[in-house]
């Protein structure tokens, strides 16, 4: 029977816990770069303060990262309990803090978190030998369980939702069930951050902390699709959740007292899923003088929905459109066709909307050819979003696509995990996919994205479409920092 403390060593005092978000590769300086802040880690937060824990957030997404630094934080704060988030490509980072952590005091009990383990648990564990415990799935309730483990001395054994080691073997935990009401989750523990430090560079692209008081909410947890490319199912399953619009209200209003927000970034992966609460959340933001942005997919928007979210307030609204080849659609199982991709653009444009993104990928099945990448490069010349974003595909474990690389040997069993970004890229963790090498992407991706951003008629259509100072230091910071970092290095390089 495995346990967290022995009962000898109950405490009697309230835990202290630290939060921690891994540094990425990418500056934070970078404009181009979208900074949040860490909501999940604000939402465990707020958990744990309903018990009374003393917790504390650092993130390195925004804080220098070092190991002296972190050492310096571990020797002021003295945390009984430090868990920390992992995304794929700060697994590196992320095993570097738990092995400093325990060498700063072995009694502290480190905590990992994210769809990375939850999808790799007993692997991550074994990997990782400085954690001892790891969050597979939906965190809150678990991490809730762990720390009043921790506290009272209790075994681990009936929490479900983690993989541990209990006398040098890994076990692993039956999974959690998901939260159903997600009105029952307290609000994001914001008061913990420094918003200071989130004004380096944009939230979403258009919109920045420099000129906006902005704030990112989700309204939902899951997607019902099954795009073979995608890990959100990782931690919160195929079915959707959504929050009460009175819960949703309720955390605006406080974000507008206590932070004078002005701005809504939506996260949720398809903020049109639910119409009936779109058109409650926004008149109720144009009630507020508030504006927004969020993220949408093809087939659940009209030209009456697009119109009403334009008139409340939404500012931008960006869909995934990922290929132009109806072949690549339907293998990555996108649930969407090209005509749906054009009547969606050609709707938000009469509507009205500031910025219509685009978002695209090349690779996102192993049998893409170079045939379906001109057709992509087509379709995006021909919508001509305000802005894009073509990333090459990042195999992330515990999609179908990981699975099936694994399957065809484009991908070892244990990769080197800081390639899997999603930015713009120099390596990739594979060396070709069936009919493409990892040079041909690269090389690819980089051609694409300068001919679009230097074609002509984009470049007129944004210049026309600046309408005052903050757009255009917007802009002139973005394309100076653009061809600093992509151009001009590339050409170097």
């Amino acid at each position: 029977m495995a346990t967290v403390v022995s009962t000898s060593e109950r405490h009697e005092r309230d835990l202290k816990v630290l939060l921690v978000q891994p540094p990425k590769q990418e500056s934070v300086n970078k404009e181009y770069i979208a900074t949040q802040i860490p909501i999940s880690l604000c939402l465990l937060a707020a958990v744990l303060e309903s018990l009374n824990a003393d917790v504390k957030i650092i993130d390195f997404y925004v804080d220098e990262y070092s190991v002296p630094d972190l050492k310096a934080q571990l020797e002021s704060f003295k945390p009984d309990i430090v868990g920390v988030g992992s995304l794929t490509a700060s697994i590196n980072f992320v095993e570097e803090i738990a092995r400093t952590v325990k060498l700063f005091d072995p009694a502290v009990l480190t905590v990992l978190g994210g769809a990375h383990v939850s999808a790799l648990p007993e692997q991550t564990i074994i990997e990782n030998p400085s954690f001892d415990i790891a969050v597979v799935g939906e965190g809150e309730e678990t991490l809730k369980e762990i720390y009043l483990a921790r506290k009272n001395g209790a075994v681990l054994d009936s929490i479900r939702g983690i993989c541990y080691r209990n006398n040098g073997d890994v076990v692993l935990n039956p999974r959690r069930v998901l939260i159903q009401n997600l009105d029952d989750v307290p609000f994001a523990a914001r008061h913990l951050l420094d918003m200071s430090k989130y004004r380096k560079a944009h939230v979403s692209r258009g919109f920045s902390r420099k000129t906006l008081n902005i704030m990112e909410i989700s309204t939902s947890r899951g997607c019902p699709n099954k795009c073979i490319f995608c890990a959100g199912h990782v931690n919160y399953g195929f079915s959707l959740r959504f929050r009460s619009f009175e819960n949703i209200r309720t955390e605006i209003l406080q974000l507008k007292q206590t932070y004078h927000v002005n701005h809504i970034t939506f996260n949720d992966d398809t903020f049109t899923l639910n119409k009936k609460l779109v058109k409650r959340i926004a008149p109720f933001l144009k009630e507020e003088q508030i504006t927004w942005d969020c993220n949408a997919r093809v087939n659940t928007v009209d030209l009456e929905l697009l119109q009403l979210m334009q008139q409340c307030g939404c500012k931008k609204i960006s869909f995934g459109v990922e290929s132009g080849s109806p072949r690549m659609l339907k293998l990555m199982k996108k649930g969407i066709a090209l005509d749906q991709v054009r009547d969606a653009f050609r709707n938000a444009r009469t509507a009205g909307f500031k910025y219509v993104e685009g978002t695209f990928m090349l690779g996102s099945h192993p049998d893409e050819t170079l045939e379906d990448i001109e057709m992509t490069r087509k379709l995006m010349f021909e919508i001509m979003p305000d802005f894009i974003s073509l990333s090459i595909i990042s195999p992330f474990p515990g999609t179908e696509t990981y699975d099936l690389m694994i399957a065809n040997g484009q991908l070892a069993e244990h990769p080197d995990w800081k390639m899997f970004t999603m930015s713009i890229q120099n390596a990739l963790p594979f060396e070709r996919l069936n009919n493409l090498t990892a040079g041909q992407l690269i090389t690819l991706q980089h051609k694409i994205i300068k001919a679009y951003y230097a074609n002509p008629a984009y470049l007129l259509k944004k210049i026309a479409g600046i309408r005052t100072m903050d757009d255009l230091m917007y802009f002139a910071r973005l394309g100076v920092q653009f061809v600093s970092e992509f151009i001009l290095k590339k050409k170097q390089e």
